[in-house]
This record gives C-alpha cells, structure tokens and sequence, in this order.
C-alpha cells in the first residue's frame, strides 16, 4: 500500500497451501480493484432488458424494492419462487443462512459445470470426500487424465508447487494424457494426445496390464475393497491396450509400459484428473476407473499416494457458526432435487445441483420462478446454449424480477432489472479456506486492505438488511450489528481469535497429523461399547449407523461406504438409478460417448473447451494486465485435419454446433445449435478429430478491456474515466468468439454433469472478416 492505494499484491508464507506463492492473475488484483468500468453504484433498469440504459438509484431504493418483492413471495406461502444463482462462492456461510432464513431451496451453482462427474465417482468409491488430494510432494509417479494443473485447477498453485518440488526431490515423473498440448503437458515427462472421453478406457487397459502381469497389490485390494482382485481381473480382461489404442490412439505398448512403471512406483505413486476426464458423457465411468487403479496398486492414503481429506473446507465443527441458525427450507423445488439424474443429490449436503438445465426448465414453465438473484455467475455469456438463458432471462413473464450482484457490468447484468454493485474480494471481510493439499485442514480470513470504492458493498452487509426489512422472522438470524462482531464471535474458538486471524490471516489446528491411512484407525473402547459386528461382513454398527469394519479380527474405521470399504463394486449407484429408471453400471466400465463415431465418420469433429492460465472464467476478462496478454481466442486445429479441410494458419471459418444424439439428454435430437466464425491456428498439438476453442474471450459488455473494444458504454452516475490507460487498448478489434452460444446443454444422465467436450460440430472455411 501507499498513499492508500493498492499497488502490489504478494503471497501469504503462512498459508499452508499456497505458501507465498500466488500466480498472474493475485498478482493483478490491483488492476481488477480500479478497473474504471467497475459497477461502483446501484442501477436500475430504464428500458427493455438488454437495452444497456440504467439509471442510477439509492441503495434505499434498491434495498426498498427488492425487499418488497421478496416479502410478497415468501408471504404467498411459494418461497420456491424465488431462486438464487451461485457463481463461485466463497460466502457459503452467509448465503445458506439468508435463504434458509427466507425458506427457499432453489439455489443453484455451477457444480455439474465444473466438477460433479469427479465428486460423484469418489464419493460412490470411497465415501470419505468428494475430492481426491494426491500426495504430490512425496510422490514418485503421477498420471494426469486431462487435468492441467499448471494452467487452470481447483489447486493451482498449491498442486503445481508440490508437483515442481516432487520432480526435483524425488525425480518423480508425471505422465500426462490430454487432448490438447496444454502448459501442463508441456512440463510432463511424457505427453501423450488422446480422443476425448477415452481417458477410463485407458485406464482399464492400464488395469488389465496391472492385473494379467500380477503387478498389482493383491492383499491390499482383497483385503481393503469389496471386490476381489481375481473377480476385478476377469472384469477387466476384455480392456486390452489394444483396445484402447483403436479407440485412445495411445500406442498399446506405451499404455503396458506406463502401467508397469506406475505399479512399480507404488505406493508413492498416484493419479490426478480433472475436466479433460470427467467433463464428458461418459465421465463418471472414466472417472470410477481412474480412481480403481490407484486401489489396485494399494497406494490410498499412503504417503506420495492417492490421498484425500473430508473436509472441502473449513472445520465447522471446530469453527461453529453464530447462532441463532435458521432452519433448512422445507419447500420443495425442481430445481433443488433434479430428480432426473440418480447421482445429482445422491450425498446429503454435497448440493450437486443440475444447474445448466434450469433456463430449459424456467422456459418449459416445469419451474416457476418470481424472482432470480444472480451472485457472481454470467451465466448469459458462460453456461452451454447462453442464447437460451438470454432469451430466459429477457423474458419478463418467464422471470418477473431479476437482481444481479457483481463487481463489473455483463451479459447476464445486462439483463437484469436492478444490478448491485459488489465489493471485490480486496475491499471485504470472508472465510476462507481451499481443500488442503497438506492433508490437514486450515481456515483463513480475507480482509479489506482498501475502503470499498464508489457504493459497492458485500453480501455480508447487503443480506443483513434485507432480511430486517424482508421480517417474518427472518432478521433473527442476523442479529449482529457489524461484520467484525460478527467474526469476533466465528472465531472465538482459535487460539487468539479473531485478533490472531487479523494479524496472521490463516490458523491450522498444530495437533492435527495430516490424513494418512485414515481407514486403518483402530476404533477406541468408547467408539465400540453398545455397538454389533455382522459375522459375514465384518461391518461394525451402533445405533443403526456403521461405525467400521474387523479387519483381522482388529476393528478399524474403515471407509465411509455402506460395506466400509472401498466399493469397486456399488450396490449404492445401482439402487440410485432404479430409482430414476436408470441403469447405472455397479463396476468402472467404458461407454463410448453415443452417436459420436458416426458423426465423426462424417467428417465433424469435437469441440473442447480450455482456459487460459491467467484468466478466471468471467471475473477477470476487465483485468486489462491480464487481458492484455491473453485477449484472443482461434480455433486449434491439427495440421492433418487443417489440411483435410483446406484451411490455413489465420484463414477464417465457420463453426456449427450441433445437439447430441442422445436420447436421455433433454433435446438431444442432433439438432444443429448455432454458429460462430473465427480464426484458425494450425498446430500439432490438439488431436485430429478435435477443434480446441479457448473459453476466456467473447465478452459484448464489461468495458473495452473486456470486449476488445466493441463496449464503450458509460455508465449513470460514475464519473468520467481518468484512466490514461482507456484508449489505449492496442487489441480493439482482436478476435474474441463466445463458444458457450455454440455448445448445447449435455448433462451426463448419471450425475448431470455437463458434457463440455462432448460438442460435435462441422466446420467450413469462409471468406471474409467473421
């Protein structure tokens, strides 16, 4: 700081994940917090939706209005009507109390955009988390299946970090398989480029190789999974590595001697996938095998293995939240149970909401809705089929009252009736806290170190008031008088609390070991009086509930499966999908992804998605440090294909998306979607059946930073721009495609996770401009 502005931005060392470290786009956060076409006031909307013409309002009237609207649905005895939208969240605290407080279930986030298909196969395989925290640090083997760590993940820094540290201590090598040559590709040992959605099917190749060759750890598997090693081997056998490279295209004998380099590493070796995995219609499959393989070698929860720990989080109940807490809404919401996809709520607690099929329900009428508030999510320009949710969200009888909270005007702002301007995350007291890469859990606190600009404000101070003025009740559940009381008393149970958290920004429990081995605790005298052991399956119960399982005779914890352990083989899914007339396979198998060979045969090709290493899905496209070094978005396209299709580096073409052929997925006709134009970039570094569009570009609104220059648009009551920096956007003008209006809404039926690159679309060349 100087002079009481926010100049440079470093890394905190206490963090236990980060460690000091912060990547480009922390670095910028200065260029995000006085980016001049910030939202600094309340707006209202003065003409049609869409119009782009605001008038600027008092937070008395904003407060006034939305408060009145709200009042008057939860009095008609329909609080469901009104639904809130979650973009990425860090207020999860704040958020549930104000709608349980108001009785409203439907909310919903970007879970089946981001990341459901993933939780799903780990919680249906080892029940402990819905997150897998490899040991990178101490690992001497890693298999990534399509997760690009050094660019774009959940861990970023944290897992690069460890991932660095592991090759230069312990020489481990990391083998990746992806369809595209990504930053993390590039830093591998190996790299080798597959079809999409084939990432299960080479790891049940890999499996068999374990399995026929006898590599694996057969008394750990027999002994710690409900399925044995023998039965799982003949399950396998049809997977051959050469069935795997008629449909992968990785070399048989890459796949054999990979396996055995992996299984000669254990137990220090271990897998790390992500979206390149399980972003597919098939994602839940390859993702169930992905993590098999590690039980098959035996490295779970051991150190430099495949390892996890249960909270996502924060320790809540360490760190219990002020009371009085409101009850959980009673009312009952399409858009909360999504009943249609047997994995989507399957998990008390996980909210593995369906949410890029909602706009289709609001449309159909199957959902009605009174009011929409939408926090942090542009989901007009960033879900699949985003011309859908824009015709949704400009139709005022489909949505009556639309309220968008965010820090910058956009798409789905553009639509709204009244738009609240939000505080940054350097302008506002939070918790915080990633999944632990440690393996032991820490909290932290995001503070203000500038006043917040203009009027923006934060959902800590905006839901407080409109609960009060909402009443019913509802203001009870607020009854502190700031945000600072309010942390004084969330963190009274940390060693010097709220005092400490200030000075050092992050605790983490020091007597808390990391979670190694979690399953092998034997269980205490106390944890066994009053319960029974079941002779055949060794399952310890007590009040109903099962507590472990004897192990040789010893009774351990176990996992937190129905049979304790680690469920190769799920009763569970099986019986969730009869209650969704599904069939859902109880072991890990390969589903190619319906009507694609054919249409591949044709000629079309796959669409994928990607990120840019500094740029954060929507919230940072205004940052113009960042956007000055990433600001444009050409299709990839391999030299053979390219050569097929006569295009050129630079030429221009025409992308046509086209619906899934798919009769489980709500309008899965193959009906084609929509088009766009854009540019080629000719590269060996994308599979040939595949066309690679980066997701960070495409912006109409936000500023001239985020649009390349076509939003020049002032808005009411800021004053004018004094930033020199405004007209000097060299890349006004750059190629800047939304992919999103071209990529139809494809939930896998298991989980409903959306298939991102699954996408088939024809391309042509063209001439002109786009």
């Amino acid at each position: 700081m100087r002079n009481g502005r926010l100049l440079t931005i470093d890394g905190n060392p206490a963090d236990p994940n980060s460690q000091g470290s912060v990547c480009a786009k922390g670095v910028a956060g200065p260029s995000v917090l006085y980016d001049p076409n910030r939202l600094l006031y309340p707006l209202k909307r003065a003409g049609r939706r869409g119009e782009g013409r605001w008038l600027r309002i008092s937070w008395e009237e904003a407060y006034t209005e939305i408060a009145d609207r709200l009042r008057a649905i939860r009095e008609s005895g329909r609080p469901e009507e009104f639904a809130f939208q979650q973009g990425r969240n860090r207020s999860t605290d704040i958020v549930r109390r104000f709608l349980n407080a108001f009785g409203t279930p439907s909310a919903f986030n970007h879970r089946a955009l981001c990341s459901l298909n993933r939780r799903a196969a780990i919680l249906a395989t080892i029940g402990d988390s819905d997150w897998d925290l490899g040991d990178f640090e101490n690992t001497r083997y890693v298999l990534n299946f399509g997760c690009n760590w050094a660019e774009a993940h959940q861990g970023h820094i944290p897992v690069a970090i460890r991932m660095m540290r592991a090759r230069e201590r312990n020489h481990a090598k990391i083998v990746t398989f992806d369809a595209r040559l990504s930053n993390t590709a590039a830093v591998s040992d190996e790299w080798f480029c597959v079809k999409p959605g084939t990432d299960g099917l080479i790891a049940l190749a890999m499996s068999n190789v374990i399995c026929s060759e006898r590599l694996w750890n057969k008394a750990w598997f027999d002994t710690w999974t409900n399925y044995s090693a023998d039965e799982y081997a003949a399950h396998v056998r049809p997977y051959t590595p050469e069935m795997a490279e008629a449909e992968s295209g990785v070399p048989a004998e890459a796949i054999r001697r990979v396996a055995r380099e992996f299984a000669a590493a254990a137990p220090r070796c271990t897998t790390i996938c992500n979206r390149g995995s399980h972003a597919h219609r098939n994602g839940f499959y390859n993702d169930r095998a992905i993590t098999v393989l590690n039980a098959l070698v035996g490295n779970m929860g051991h150190v430099g293995g495949w390892c996890w720990h249960p909270l996502s989080a924060w320790d809540t109940q360490a760190l219990p939240e002020p009371g009085p807490i409101p009850p959980k809404p009673t009312a009952r919401s399409l858009i909360a149970e999504a009943k249609d996809w047997p994995l989507a709520n399957a998990w008390e607690g996980k909210q593995m909401r369906v949410g890029e099929i909602v706009y289709r329900w609001i449309k159909e009428r199957r959902q009605p809705i009174s009011a929409l508030m939408t926090y942090n999510c542009d989901q007009a320009w960033a879900w699949p089929e985003a011309g859908l949710v824009r015709e949704v969200l400009s139709d005022e009888e489909l949505v009556p009252f639309h309220v968008c909270i965010d820090v910058m005007v956009s798409e789905t702002g553009n639509l709204a009736d009244i738009v609240l301007p939000w505080t940054t995350y350097l302008e506002r007291w939070d918790i915080d806290s990633r999944p632990p890469q440690g393996l032991v859990d820490y909290v932290g606190l995001r503070q203000p170190v500038v006043d917040p600009l203009g009027e923006s404000k934060d959902l800590r101070e905006i839901f407080p008031e409109l609960a009060r003025r909402i009443g019913g009740g509802m203001e009870r559940y607020f009854p502190w008088r700031t945000q600072e009381e309010y942390f004084e008393e969330y963190f009274r149970t940390v060693p010097g609390g709220f005092a400490r958290m200030r000075a050092n920004g992050v605790w983490q429990d020091p007597a808390k070991a990391p979670n190694y081995v979690p399953y092998e605790r034997v269980l205490t005298a106390g944890e066994l009086k009053g319960s029974q052991t079941d002779e055949k399956t060794g399952i310890i119960s007590k009040g109903g509930e099962s507590v472990g399982v004897r192990i040789g005779g010893v009774a351990r914890r176990g996992f937190s499966t129905p049979s304790r352990k680690v469920e190769v083989h799920s009763r569970f899914i099986v019986d969730k999908g009869a209650e969704a007339d599904r069939t859902i396979s109880p072991l890990p198998i390969y589903e190619p992804i319906p009507g694609q060979r054919e249409r591949l045969a044709e000629g079309k090709l796959i669409m994928i998605s990607f990120k840019w290493n500094v740029h954060n899905a929507h919230r940072t496209l205004q940052s113009k440090w960042l956007q000055e070094i990433s600001h444009t978005n050409p299709a990839w396209l391999n030299s053979a294909t390219a050569a097929r299709l006569g295009v050129e580096e630079g030429d221009w073409i025409e992308v046509t998306g086209y619906r899934p052929m798919d009769e489980h997925v709500p309008g899965g006709d193959g009906s084609p979607l929509g088009t766009l134009r854009t540019r080629v970039h000719v590269t060996e570094g994308v599979h040939p059946s595949v066309i690679a569009i980066a997701h960070n570009a495409g912006r109409t609104t936000g500023g001239p930073v985020a649009s390349n220059g076509r939003d020049r648009t002032s808005l009411p009551g800021h004053p004018p721009s004094r930033d020199k920096d405004r007209e000097r956007v060299w890349w006004e003008g750059s190629l800047s495609v939304a992919q999103n209006d071209i990529m139809p809404i494809y939930p896998d039926p298991v989980s409903g996770q959306q298939a991102y690159h699954d996408t088939i679309v024809s391309v042509r060349k063209v001439t002109g401009t786009g």
